[in-house]
């Protein structure tokens, strides 16, 4: 009989505990973490967990399933935390994965339980079907008690509650800088099944290349053997349709790795560096990392495949007529497969360099296009694109010959010399049928995996060329995120709940900042003062350094010399996202952005997402007060209108009031605005000062004199 759920709940003063024997359950290699949960009778808020997380060093992210969809998540979400509440007081179920219908659950007592998984569903609906519970029994109070009652009972409640949401839960996983094993998963297992399974598979149609060869070389075929060769085949159809599977379920997780990666590299990257490369350069980049993840997981693993099968290839070989010269001459061609592969990602390697410099000039002249035209004369608009497009189309030449030379020469080649090598064997006359026949199935097998790595070299060596230009992204994923130093009950208070109206919120001594290697600093000695409640106007003409003392006050950089305290504590004690919580910034129009999502995410993405009613609710309150109620109500979809790029289009003012509403919605302790009135007209200005007055606790305004 399965365990009751019930019996393995775990209480809300054990979570941080709960989450860390799950992280270490399932690989994460989290680290130990004292704390209490600040009201022992709610659910801990969610900076509180991703807090909790980050100290641990996994990351956490919150599932509100709705009560139809709870089935495919108790599926596909694990390891997870799933809340149930017992009494009105949340406990957790520790999910660390599910098989077969059954959830393998983690007890308060370490020990891990199978529970049938209708048992958990049942569990985790109870407090949401209450009175629609008891209005379905009293309706089917007449109907005899079979089987059949219980699932007309399910359907009904899934009809009445299935689009109603159950309380949150938290799946759990490795944090982007984790050792490769943990990102890793269960990738490294399946590769080893899929090399298992493509050896037998190997072995199986190099027996039937030797029963054919035996054929061929006695000039008939028995009735025995031809059904033994059918039989191979036969063997052969289900393991290669398990390998295909194999591999497309290595490519999902692989390429969902790689992903992750690139996205948590890209989030590391400094505002300068991001400057630095440019439009074009990122763009091109991006299509660099598809390749990789296109070219490398395919052809990554399919030249793994043909270099296994070579290997069988060669023991076949020294087992044939050739014996001990085809295993040679099998590894020399083997080398020479090698050479060409190299000399082709050099020239490979030139020509991704290049594509993307001529992608970088390409965007650049096309956003600066209307510039050109003015500034430039006629004779000076295309200059030196000849140049550019000419180079570019000899690299081309380069590596289109060498890729002729892998693709083509090299599987002809081969059996050339493996017939070469078999010419004493078949002029003795002497040599043995069977050993004849070992020798072409061999030489088949390596045939057919030289005319596959041809290709998929070619594949490999552009799939390096590309990891080149992201390379510094994957990299960027290692560098140091700062933790907090400050009790984690601390850090994740109400922003409200230290210090009244006029006490010091932010000082800074002896501030001084220079972009990179310029001898001449754009802050040096600066000092403030800032006090809660502090209404402030910063004024300066255009690069006097408004915009680089607003990145340090925010934390998007570190000042070179001096010291920035908030509340009395520096960085380093807050964290970064400390920091970000309590100092929040419009950033200049140019660098401030509309995503291709719906209006309400772009009001709430410095907050929770899903959004709560009470955040929507928020949200639609300041945007009524900066006068965007209108744009809303003309909106078909409201807050749920998509907008951007590939939606409802924003005017200069609408969107300017959309970043003021998305700085204020953060509920920092101190509201930067870089800017942010200047496209809007003096009576729109006015509506938005006032709404910003009301709501931002301290705030600074940058704008030009």
């Amino acid at each position: 009989m399965s365990a009751d759920p019930v019996t393995l709940l775990w209480p809300l003063d054990r979570l941080a505990s709960a989450l860390e024997q799950l992280a270490v359950r399932a690989g994460y290699d989290a680290r130990a973490v004292e704390s209490r949960v600040p009201d022992p009778t709610a659910e801990p808020s969610r900076a509180w967990m991703n807090a909790l997380a980050a100290r641990m060093g996994v990351e956490v992210e919150p599932v509100v399933p709705q009560y139809r969809e709870l089935p495919l998540v108790l599926r596909r979400a694990w390891p997870a935390m799933l809340q149930v509440r017992v009494n009105g007081l949340p406990h957790y179920l520790v999910l660390l994965g599910t098989s077969r219908g059954k959830a393998r659950l983690l007890g308060p007592d370490g020990s891990v339980t199978l529970v049938d998984g209708g048992a958990v569903t049942r569990l985790m609906r109870r407090e949401k079907q209450g009175r629609a519970a008891a209005e379905v029994d009293q309706l089917l109070a007449g109907v005899p008690r079979a089987p059949a009652r219980g699932r007309v009972r399910e359907r009904m409640l899934l009809q009445r509650l299935g689009d109603q949401q159950l309380r949150t839960c938290w799946m759990v996983r490795p944090a982007p800088s984790a050792r490769p094993a943990a990102l890793l998963g269960t990738v490294p297992a399946l590769l080893v099944k899929i090399l298992l399974n493509h050896a037998l598979l190997s072995l199986l149609l190099a027996g039937s290349f030797w029963m054919l060869g035996r054929a061929a070389l006695q000039a008939h075929l028995e009735m025995g053997w031809f059904t033994g060769w059918i039989a191979l085949l036969a063997c052969a159809i289900p393991l290669r349709l398990l390998e295909v599977w194999w591999q497309g379920l290595f490519s999902l997780q692989l390429g969902g790795v790689l992903k992750q990666q690139l996205l948590a590299g890209i989030l590391r990257l400094s505002p300068d560096e991001i400057r630095l490369d440019g439009a074009g350069r990122h763009f091109g980049r991006v299509i660099e990392s598809e390749a990789v993840e296109q070219l490398a997981l395919g052809g990554g693993l399919l030249a793994i495949l043909s270099l296994l099968d070579l290997g069988i290839a060669g023991a076949i070989l020294g087992q044939g007529a050739g014996g001990r010269v085809q295993v040679v001459a099998l590894g020399a061609w083997t080398l020479l497969a090698l050479l060409l592969a190299g000399r082709h990602y050099l020239a490979q390697r030139r020509w991704a360099l290049q594509r993307i410099e001529v992608t970088h000039e390409l965007i650049e002249r096309m956003i600066g296009h209307r510039t050109r035209l003015a500034q430039l004369p006629r004779e000076r608009w295309h200059a030196g694109e000849d140049a550019a497009l000419a180079d570019y189309h000899e690299t081309s030449r380069v590596m289109d010959r060498r890729t002729t030379q892998l693709v083509s020469a090299l599987p002809a080649g081969w059996l050339v010399l493996a017939l070469l090598t078999l010419v004493p064997s078949f002029a003795d006359g002497r040599t043995p049928t069977t050993a004849l026949a070992v020798s072409l199935g061999g030489t088949l097998l390596a045939l057919r995996a030289f005319d596959e790595i041809s290709g998929f070299f070619q594949q490999l060596s552009l799939a390096a060329a590309s990891f080149e230009q992201i390379r510094h992204l994957l990299l960027a994923v290692r560098r140091p995120e700062q933790i907090s130093a400050l009790p984690l009950e601390l850090e994740t208070e109400a922003l409200d709940a230290v210090g009244g109206k006029g006490a010091t919120l932010l000082e800074g001594r002896g501030i001084s900042f220079r972009h990179g290697e310029r001898s001449r600093p754009v802050l040096d000695g600066c000092a403030l003062r800032i006090s809660r409640g502090d209404r402030i106007l910063l004024e300066g003409p255009s690069g006097g350094g408004k915009s680089t003392l607003v990145s340090l006050l925010t934390g998007l950089r570190a000042p070179n010399a001096g010291v920035l305290l908030l509340r009395g504590l520096d960085h380093a004690s807050f964290g970064a996202i400390g920091w970000r919580r309590r100092i929040t910034a419009a950033p200049q129009f140019h660098e401030n952005h509309v995503l291709s999502q719906s209006f309400s995410f772009n009001l709430l993405m410095g907050r929770e997402w899903p959004a709560s009613e009470q955040s929507l609710a928020e949200a639609e309150s300041i945007c009524s007060e900066l006068g965007l109620d209108d744009l809303i109500a003309r909106m078909p979809g409201g807050l749920s209108q998509p907008i951007g790029e590939t939606g409802w289009q924003l005017s200069h003012g609408e969107k300017s009031r959309l970043y003021i509403a998305r700085t204020l919605l953060q509920g920092a302790e101190l509201v930067i605005l870089d800017e942010s009135f200047a496209s809007l007209d003096p009576e729109t200005m006015g509506v938005a000062v006032r709404c910003v007055l009301k709501h931002a606790p301290s705030l600074i305004v940058v704008c030009h004199p």
